[in-house]
């Protein structure tokens, strides 16, 4: 792709804590010369155009919700390649904890991945995920290296991960290598290492997935179709 004209990529953000919208916003800087990128906080009005080549989704999607599973099959078909960006758009996350109540929609109790409504074609796991890894993305993606893509493209089709995950997989199994990348990558300290063993605070996981995608060994089980449906 390179050489090629800018790719036109869409926001659309159904609904989390922002942290996912800020990290994009913080990639875009040296994603500009390769992307245009229409988001909401950059326009007025609705979207620029009746096409995209690729669509960047943020946050859960309430299944209670009948406008924003529209809105998600509309953008289905508006983009060519969707990418479900950080783990509530990608496996749920926090948000699966919902159970109604709250203000100002308490009818909202059911939370899911948007692979649950539409077919997702990347997904990028993180709570949220860094810059950096955008910016990663966009490289192999504008290169056309789907070696490097692999495990962004298997993990479109799970549903659920979390620490409990990374625990009964890896550690419990023994191919745990007492690496630590799932410490360092846990964003509530919900991991930690003793004696080179992880040991989950159940408390503390917010199901975000991101120490599964991180660890080398998960990481190899996902994307040698041992992954979670």
């Amino acid at each position: 792709m390179i050489g090629m004209e800018k790719l036109k990529v869409l926001h659309v953000d159904i609904g989390g804590c922002e942290g996912c919208n800020v990290s994009i916003i913080r990639a875009y800087p040296k994603l500009m010369e390769g992307i245009e990128l229409d988001i909401s906080y950059l326009r007025d009005g609705g979207c620029k155009y009746d096409e995209y080549d690729v669509a960047l989704v943020t946050g859960g999607v309430c299944m209670n919700e009948p406008r924003v599973i529209e809105e998600l099959k509309g953008i289905r078909e508006k983009a060519k390649v969707i990418v479900a960006f950080g783990s509530c758009a990608a496996l749920g996350g926090i948000l699966r904890f919902c159970r109604g109540g709250q203000a100002p929609r308490p009818d909202h109790r059911n939370f899911q991945p948007i692979n649950s409504v539409i077919e997702v074609d990347y997904s990028i796991p993180g709570c949220p995920p860094t810059p950096q890894m955008l910016q990663s993305f966009f490289k192999y993606f504008m290169a056309g290296n789907e070696t490097r893509l692999r495990l962004f493209k298997v993990t479109a089709g799970v549903k659920k991960l979390s620490g409990f995950d990374l625990i009964d997989d890896v550690v419990l199994t023994g191919l745990c290598i007492g690496c630590g990348a799932c410490e360092l990558s846990c964003p509530t300290g919900a991991i930690k290492l003793i004696d080179k063993r992880p040991t989950l605070a159940q408390e503390r996981c917010i199901r975000c997935g991101t120490c599964y995608i991180r660890c080398p060994r998960a990481s190899q089980i996902i994307c040698l179709g041992g992954g979670k449906t």
